[in-house]
């Protein structure tokens, strides 16, 4: 008699062994960095231009600074043109793409891209290890597809900005201090302060999260007292701080100060006008859309108690006393809230859970349908991604500010009411203008308490040992009636070409 043969069940589909997932987890970011590589070579004009542009200014100077040219003029002229741009953060991102122009021959702005791709799309590993603190392999693999197709991240994450990288390591830095809360070993805490405290040192505002999801696991694993006493909390408080104060408070504090002031302290009135709040949400709806934000929100909720609800927690407080304090950045830069894009993919995880929970006895056409969906979405939201990125064609700008800029005439100053704070014309252009306010500045420098006077001597002070002003914002002069009647009553038209005016005011 033979022995009788017992089958094995067969694996739910919504629970894959660990190496499948690790499979997968590995083609979702590949495919993520692959849609990131899409147009690669069109200027950097896709995603508020003048942030990239202001990148890739400083990453063109660096890249000349190390590397000698056959023609000394045009060196010094590269260098210089990094005068305009005002240094709020350590160029650390510019550097390493200075290198990598090296690498590829010149100064490519699309080096950038890549190197923002790569740092975005690893981040995704420490990110999956989180995400499997708070639930299975299916909805930590799914909320790491969400924070690689989200079309506001993938066009974000691969912009010539800090942003990406900083977000980056604070993901490094929050799973760092994670596994140190789960086996208080001192090379977590290393690992978690070093990561941390160069997300600040890459951009300062990083303090609101690394502060709270630091907090959040220190009193989690320790409680308040015991922490105050624990040589390993103090370390990664130190080390954490050290590189932003040296740089922020001792190498440029002038500039940090003038920051604080000019761009919180003076704003932060807004913040108490409920129509910000308005603003807030409207933003955060069209970045995330409603659905992806409650079920976040409900998904923290159900968190698993401890360390992974405090975390998220943690860092929901940090982001929304740091949208409370940045009030005018909040409701106008959408990548000041590039990282909410993590923590709304670990607070999707339990609700993602619930959800394979009720769908784990069903039958496996209706686990394999709900996959089907879960894919959809992915492709779709890629496919918007792809949609908006060739929606616009950039590849004619370098040319039509060179034009610009040979039209500029060279035997007097010259001021400008142009686009994206002289960037534009300063990268493809060569020149470094004095610039006219646009109206939404005007308008910041009333918030902050600033008298003009009268237009008619602010004309005169702004453009003292003036001969030419430069118009390329059109639409903007439209809107400036009192610039724009002065200067046809009292200066001539010098030359007019597709898109701009160059006005001559000695000649009249």
């Amino acid at each position: 008699m033979s022995p009788r043969r017992t089958t094995q069940p067969r694996r739910s589909l919504l629970d894959p062994s660990f190496h499948t997932a690790r499979i997968l987890l590995a083609v979702v970011l590949l495919l993520g960095f692959g849609l990131r590589m899409l147009d690669l070579t069109d200027p950097p004009l896709d995603f508020h231009a003048t942030r990239q542009l202001h990148g890739a200014i400083v990453a063109r100077s660096i890249y000349f600074e190390m590397n000698p040219d056959p023609d000394p003029a045009l060196q010094e002229r590269m260098i210089s043109m990094r005068n305009v741009v005002g240094e709020l953060e350590p160029p650390i991102l510019e550097t390493i793409v200075a290198f990598g122009y090296r690498l590829v021959g010149g100064p490519e702005p699309w080096v950038a891209r890549v190197i923002n791709s790569l740092v975005w799309m690893l981040a995704g590993i420490p990110l999956y290890g989180l995400a499997r603190r708070f639930g299975g392999r299916i909805p930590a693999l799914l909320a790491v597809a969400y924070y690689s197709f989200l079309p506001f991240a993938a066009q974000a994450s691969r912009s010539f900005q800090p942003d990406p990288l900083m977000v980056a390591l604070l993901i490094f830095g929050a799973y760092a201090a994670y596994r140190w809360s789960e086996t208080r070993e001192w090379k977590w805490a290393l690992w978690a302060a070093a990561a941390s405290g160069l997300a600040v040192l890459v951009k300062i505002v990083a303090v609101y999260i690394v502060v709270g999801y630091m907090v959040a696991l220190v009193l989690a694993t320790l409680g308040f007292k015991p922490a105050l006493r624990d040589r390993q909390v103090w370390a990664m408080a130190a080390l954490s701080a050290l590189p932003a104060v040296t740089y922020y408070l001792l190498n440029i504090g002038q500039t940090s100060g003038s920051y604080l002031q000019d761009w919180i302290l003076a704003l932060l009135p807004q913040a108490f006008v409920p129509s910000f709040y308005i603003f807030w949400v409207k933003m955060l709806d069209n970045l995330f859309s409603s659905g992806a934000l409650v079920a976040a929100g409900l998904g923290t909720l159900l968190a698993p108690p401890g360390r992974p609800r405090s975390l998220l927690v943690g860092i929901w407080l940090g982001y929304v006393i740091y949208g409370i304090s940045l009030p005018h950045q909040t409701t106008t830069h959408s990548y000041y809230h590039l990282q909410l894009v993590p923590l709304i993919a670990l607070g999707l995880v339990s609700t993602l859970d619930i959800l394979r929970e009720k769908l784990q006895p069903q039958a496996r056409v209706w686990q394999a349908l709900a996959l089907a969906v879960a894919l959809g979405i992915m492709v779709h939201s890629a496919w918007i991604f792809r949609s908006v990125l060739f929606s616009a064609d950039y590849r004619g700008a370098p040319a039509y500010w060179a034009e610009v800029g040979e039209a500029i005439p060279n035997d007097g100053n010259t001021i400008g009411l142009v686009d994206g704070y002289g960037y534009l014309l300063n990268y493809y252009g060569g020149w470094n203008l004095r610039l006219w306010p646009i109206t939404a500045e005007f308008n910041l420098a009333e918030m902050r308490g600033s008298d003009w006077g009268s237009f008619e001597e602010y004309f005169e002070d702004r453009t003292a040992d003036v001969q030419y002003f430069l118009i390329t914002e059109l639409g903007e002069l439209e809107r400036q009636k009192e610039l724009k009647a002065y200067l046809e009553a009292n200066a001539k038209v010098y030359t007019r070409g597709d898109g701009f005016i160059i006005y001559d005011l000695g000649a009249k």
